[in-house]
């Protein structure tokens, strides 16, 4: 008897389990068909603030086929990325019947800063680091007088590679500390034990920037550094989370 007990409540999760992977497919293609129709329209927000500030007036084009695959690739990009996002509210309301209602909340909290942030890196890439490289490298190119002509002639699908690369850069290395910061408030792993382990850490910044830049001792450095300051300013962030929102300290 209990081993029919055990067998029906498995077929009943795994049929839930078919029944959201249906849910996330059939929202998958919806979303891509939606952000293929309004490809046109996401094309000139990805390159609004570009334009705003003078840094692009047009994009060339050396394929017939290159803006329908590159209307393709947005449309897929920015549907996983939705996906993602609705993937975890699928696996909470999936395991929320199993969790207390404090962890329940705990949760919600969590995912409520993780939609902030997600808001936030969006933004940051958009209006400040995506203009600021494209400004910054158009000033290196052009700053020197060649003896021949150099013009500079935007190359459609490059500009968005370069702008979803960069995303994904930025994008992961916040879901990284956010999982961190998720282990720590749900106490698998304790701050203090975060600290002492500092140079674990740094050990694999060291590895990953050398994994993500090519064989130049600057670049490895810079990304470094940069995984460094942020670690510290999450071990800062966490501390005024604790005190002032969670009430933990």
């Amino acid at each position: 008897m209990k081993n029919h007990k055990i067998t029906t409540y498995l077929q009943l999760h795994l049929f839930e389990l078919k029944y959201n992977f249906f849910i996330l497919l059939i929202t998958f293609l919806y979303i891509f068909a939606v952000s293929y129709y309004f490809s046109n329209q996401l094309i000139y927000l990805l390159i609004n603030i570009l334009i705003n500030k003078n840094l692009l007036t047009y994009f060339i084009f050396t394929n017939i086929t290159e803006i329908f695959i590159t209307n393709i690739f947005i449309s897929v990009f920015i549907t996983f990325f939705l996906i993602f996002q609705i993937s975890l509210i699928q696996v909470w309301i999936f395991l929320s019947s199993g969790l207390f209602q404090h962890e329940n909340l705990k949760i919600m909290k969590i995912y409520i800063i993780f939609i902030i942030f997600n808001f936030f890196i969006i933004i940051i890439i958009s209006i400040k680091i995506i203009p600021n490289i494209w400004s910054f490298f158009l000033n290196i190119n052009f700053s020197n007088k060649y003896i021949f002509n150099i013009y500079f002639e935007p190359k459609l699908n490059t500009y968005f590679n370069f702008i979803f690369s960069s995303f994904i850069y930025v994008f992961f290395l916040f879901f990284y500390f956010f999982i961190l910061f998720f282990i720590i408030f749900i106490n698998i792993f304790s701050i203090k034990i975060i600290i002492n382990l500092r140079k674990i850490f740094f050990l694999k910044f060291m590895i990953i920037s050398t994994l993500l830049t090519p064989p130049d001792f600057i670049n490895q450095l810079f990304i470094f550094f940069i995984f460094i300051f942020i670690f510290e300013i999450f071990i800062y962030i966490y501390f005024l989370l604790s005190i002032y929102f969670f009430n933990k300290i």
